[in-house]
């Protein structure tokens, strides 16, 4: 077993705070290279958890829809991609598995962001499916009742699983919270700790008021506003640390992920869509704005609502993408230009007629440009 391969291909997947190299290490190497060794000595695949995709934020500002879309597609495609990566070199085989944290800091009550527990259960099935659709074998899904042993989730209906939801949020906390806990601490003395606080209090800040049970006397006063902002910040971190005792209790032995930066002293940090400056947004905090050069970047939709210089492209009739519009991207009604992820793209005639079938040479030199530009597309439905 090539052990430096296999960890040289969680470098160049991972990112930390004050990584200075692309090839500095993090404390946890040592502790993954312990697991895949463990792995292998039982034969079993290289299993590795990562919990996220909780819902799709209902702050119009930064998403396009309820939707999982673009994004969530590219960031499981990475994923899949790591265990395709992994798999060739460890020769068990790699997967992922996905817990979709939604109910870790949902709740009915406006103490937390208070998104209906409908919305993030109908989140998980459309990326269970999304997942299906684009071949992604290396990633399986699992809910917070499986992961406390309530009960099996993907075996209740809708109203029964969320009915659950409140159960498994006071189980989590009483189980993997101490009488003495002691948030204050935390935040102070573990930098990974004070990272994903500074995020929950920012996004608290940002989102708050789409949470469709504030009070909207609060979204009103300025000063009660922040309070509530700092509050929800420190329960969704007490909330996480609860959630991180669960996770390390039921999947003891699995390589730690995480889309939260970190100083990778006890996780791996995977920016799942990797941009030239700094920790990307989540797909579910952001949209993907295809740039005129091909590049993906994620951003807040409310800053590429300029319809001159960018167009929302769909897909089965829900927002997908924004892309900064070009020429070589402008194409008869009647075909589409799908991005994909590494980059390529796939390029579709939808018409049934024969007329349109055919490549003329004005289309021929843009798809020469739009190969050029892409670095490779994929033609469908043409006759050549």
């Amino acid at each position: 077993m090539d052990m430096n391969g296999i960890l040289d291909i969680f470098r160049r997947f991972s990112q930390f705070e004050g990584q200075a190299t692309s090839d500095a290490l993090p404390a946890y190497e040592k502790t993954a290279a312990a697991r895949i060794r463990e792995f292998h000595a039982s034969k079993k695949p290289l299993s590795m958890l990562l919990p996220a995709f909780p819902w799709k934020n209902p702050n119009t500002e930064k998403t396009l829809s309820s939707d999982p879309d673009f994004g969530e597609e590219l960031a499981m495609a990475r994923l899949n991609h790591m265990c395709e990566e992994l798999s060739i070199l460890y020769p068990f085989g790699a997967e992922v598995t996905l817990v979709a944290d939604g109910p870790v800091y949902n709740e009915a009550t406006p103490d937390l962001l208070a998104i209906p527990d409908a919305d993030f259960y109908d989140y998980g099935l459309k990326l269970r499916r999304m997942a299906a659709n684009e071949g992604f074998t290396h990633l399986k899904f699992t809910r917070l009742l499986d992961v406390l042993l309530l009960g099996n989730g993907d075996a209740l209906s809708k109203t029964e699983y969320t009915s659950k939801a409140e159960l498994c949020r006071r189980e989590m906390e009483g189980r993997f919270l101490g009488a003495n806990f002691d948030l204050d601490s935390q935040v102070a003395s573990e930098r990974d700790t004070t990272l994903t606080y500074q995020k929950y209090v920012k996004s608290a800040r940002e989102d708050l008021k789409w949470g469709p049970a504030i009070d909207p006397a609060i979204k009103a006063d300025p000063e009660r506003y922040e309070a509530e902002a700092q509050k929800v910040a420190e329960h969704m971190t007490k909330r996480l640390l609860a959630y991180e005792g669960a996770l390390a209790y039921r999947f003891p032995n699995y390589i730690r992920l995480s889309i939260h930066r970190s100083t990778g002293k006890s996780k791996i940090s995977i920016p799942l869509i990797p941009q030239p400056q700094g920790f990307p947004l989540t797909p579910w905090h952001s949209c993907v704005v295809v740039a005129a050069s091909g590049e993906y970047r994620t951003g807040n939709a409310k800053d590429f609502r300029n319809l001159e210089k960018y167009e929302v492209v769909k897909k089965d009739g829900v927002p997908y993408f924004l892309r900064e519009r070009h020429v070589d991207f402008d194409w008869p009604s009647h075909v589409q230009l799908y991005h994909r992820y590494g980059g390529q793209a796939v390029l579709v005639n939808e018409s049934n007629d024969k007329e349109k079938k055919w490549l003329d040479g004005d289309l021929k030199l843009k798809l020469a440009n739009v190969a050029l530009r892409l670095g490779g597309v994929e033609v469908r439905g043409f006759t050549a």
